[in-house]
């Protein structure tokens, strides 16, 4: 299934199910009230979509494990999303989108793991999809804390709502769900990503093949996952940008991306006229974290490796014109987020289910190749003089 489908048959089917179910939780309320609060032993946090997401929801992770140390910790996320998460909660729980029929599985067995035993405190953290509160409504959690996202009414069924703010990073946001379900910490912390042994020695192999002494290594992404083509700086700017970063700072250049944008690395690897190293495809997920953890610095479109590369505290220079870096811009130190958005900008938001209908996208075209030139080679710069950002 693909993700746009995924989205169209959340808002419709799971919004009807939603309304559905209303007058039956208000009449449970009613005969029950509300339940006391016993012990926290079972905890789930839901986060579905998104690989930039589950990477800023990491110190969540880590905050409930602190909070509650006695409780087991579940996860119930995509299947891709699944080694992030490994390392920091006792379970998790995935769900796949493909093939046709495995989401509607998959929902079924995350909805019977979560009855046994049953969950006593779920943070839903979703801003716009609506199958989550489903699935903790079924499995019977006692107490939902869930994003009130305006103009959705995705939250009918939680039992603690959190308005959510378009105005406040996603990690603040996340960190205001951990607040509600009892978290002392008053600022968010990032970071928590863990690099597997295994991964780790597959990228230090790869490093010491490009040469010695070490070279600085700069990663480029320029695909944007399935979500908006329009996210994407034009993959010649990409070739471009790493032609000086080989030529200036005899940088070593990786291109990295899903078997899927192979095409967009293609292009990049075109423009640069050779020099530059292919990696689309050929990472796991557990390998392009290893390999981000090495690097000097991270350009990136609008998508998930700005978050990984915040999480492990390498440099990013983030490009956005759809989305805004307000929400989802990088936050490791030495990070600069280009936008240069038109009054049209964000035309994906977590109002409107990220969709966008927009086939001139000005906004990410805008960002000049000049200005993140001299950033990257500004930063390589300072990197060899020993000086950090």
């Amino acid at each position: 299934m693909s993700l746009s489908l995924a989205k169209a048959l959340d808002r419709l089917a799971g919004g009807a199910a939603l309304r559905a179910l209303r007058p039956v939780r208000a009449l449970q309320d009613l005969l029950t009230g509300y339940p006391p609060r016993g012990p926290i032993r079972e905890i789930a946090l839901v986060k579905f979509w998104g690989l930039g997401n589950a990477a800023l929801l990491l110190p969540v992770l880590a905050s409930l494990r602190r909070r509650y140390p006695g409780a087991r910790l579940t996860a119930v996320t995509l299947r891709d999303n699944a080694p992030l998460w490994r390392a920091a909660a006792d379970r998790v729980v995935t769900v796949r989108l493909k093939p046709a029929g495995a989401l509607l599985l998959d929902l079924m067995r995350a909805t019977a793991a979560l009855r046994s035993p049953r969950i006593d405190l779920a943070l839903d953290c979703e801003q716009y999809v609506r199958t989550s509160q489903l699935l903790l409504y079924l499995a019977g959690a006692r107490q939902v804390i869930a994003f009130d996202t305006a103009g959705l009414d995705r939250a009918t069924l939680a039992d603690v709502k959190v308005p959510y703010d378009d105005a406040r990073h996603a990690a603040d946001s996340f960190h205001a769900l951990a607040r509600a379900a009892g978290v002392k910490e008053q600022a968010y912390l990032s970071g928590g990503l863990t690099v597997e042994a295994e991964a780790a020695g597959r990228a230090e192999a790869w490093a010491r093949g490009q040469g010695s002494p070490p070279r600085p290594l700069v990663l480029l992404h320029p695909g944007s996952g399935d979500n908006f083509p329009g996210r994407r700086w034009p993959t010649r700017r990409f070739g471009l940008l790493a032609r000086r970063l080989v030529e200036e700072e005899n940088a070593v250049v990786g291109v990295t991306g899903s078997r899927g944008e192979a095409s967009l690395a293609r292009e990049v690897m075109e423009a640069a006229g050779g020099g530059i190293h292919d990696l689309s495809g050929r990472l796991d997920l557990p390998g392009l974290v290893a390999l981000i953890a090495r690097a000097a610095l991270v350009v990136s479109n609008d998508t998930g490796p700005v978050h990984l590369a915040s999480s492990l505290g390498v440099p990013v220079l983030g490009l956005y014109g759809p989305n805004t870096p307000r929400i989802y811009g990088p936050l490791s130190p030495g990070s600069v987020a280009f936008y240069d958005a038109p009054p049209c900008s964000p035309c994906i938001t977590n109002f409107n289910y990220k969709t966008s209908r927009c086939r001139n996208p000005v906004c990410i075209e805008a960002i000049p190749l000049a200005g993140v030139a001299d950033a990257a080679l500004a930063r390589l710069r300072a990197r060899r003089a020993g000086i950090t950002a």
